[in-house]
């Protein structure tokens, strides 16, 4: 496993701008969720993908400047995994410059060396 530079997440900087997106989730995932939480948070999109909702520019489990399930078992591997690792380079995922404003201030972070 790799060593990443530690990410200023809490309090965050850049209001969360990382929770702004709905996030894909596992059926299992999916059904956590729905069961702790509710169904409403949750929705299924036409391609047959889970995500959850985005309401108020935020994802709708992310509250007070905090991922309500953050701790949980449950807590999304998207989420968990971010950054990301782009599957095709083995290098650091392009887009997390445009979803986290934290890889612009800090260039050394997306400067991830290749095992």
């Amino acid at each position: 496993m790799r060593d990443f530079p530690s990410l200023p997440c809490f309090p965050c900087p850049h209001r969360s701008s990382c929770c702004a997106h709905g996030v894909t989730l596992s059926d299992e995932e999916a059904a956590a969720i729905a069961e702790a939480h509710g169904p409403a948070l949750i929705y299924r999109t036409r391609w047959g993908e889970w995500r959850t909702r985005v309401r108020g520019g935020r994802c709708v489990l992310f509250r007070e400047n905090v991922c309500t399930i953050h701790a949980e078992p449950y807590y999304p591997a998207v989420c968990r995994g971010f950054p990301w690792i782009d599957a095709e380079t083995g290098g650091p995922y392009e887009y997390d410059r445009t979803i986290c404003p934290e890889f612009v201030v800090r260039p050394e972070l997306v400067q991830i060396g290749r095992a």
